[in-house]
């Protein structure tokens, strides 16, 4: 059903938990669960719920990804470095990055530039950057997004403006 170095997802209230299958039914993961990067049954990982395989985290080795997989089992995990989307996305030879994480962040930094502003651009730019996160479609980086919309939102703000 599946091939060797498939990046499976599993979406859950809020975010989607990635893995590498390596054959004979096997998934290898980054664990929050158990803090630590290991191999699990694919049904054990799909937690019973419905496994779909990434389209845009993939590796042009499958046999190097899985032993990349295969090298990383006992590493520590840890949300903002070592998660289970960073662990598959070095796994596949492509940067380490969890794109979850970096819209997580955006929309926090814009709620804070919301709370704490009075300036109507900052607000403006923040929501659109925000948006811009928001919208970047699913494992794709949206900091490139979230800085073009924020910035030309500001710019064109400034220049509608008295001065």
């Amino acid at each position: 059903m599946y091939n060797l170095g498939d990046v499976l997802k599993v979406q859950y209230s809020g975010f989607r938990h990635y893995g590498i299958y390596v054959g004979d039914g096997i998934v290898i993961h980054n664990s929050k669960k158990f803090k630590k990067v290991e191999e699990i049954s694919i049904e054990d990982f799909s937690d019973g719920k419905q496994l779909s395989i990434s389209s845009n985290i993939k590796t042009d080795n499958p046999e190097l990804a899985v032993q990349a997989a295969k090298k990383y089992v006992g590493v520590p995990y840890q949300l903002f470095t070592e998660n289970c989307e960073h662990f598959v996305r070095l796994s596949c030879g492509l940067v380490k990055e969890s794109t979850q994480i970096q819209k997580y962040l955006i929309v926090a930094l814009i709620m804070g530039a919301f709370l704490k502003s009075d300036n109507t651009t900052i607000k403006a730019a923040g929501g659109v950057a925000a948006i811009a996160s928001i919208l970047t479609p699913t494992e794709k980086s949206p900091v490139k997004n979230a800085l073009i919309f924020g910035l030309l939102t500001a710019g064109i703000l400034y220049m509608a403006t008295d001065r």
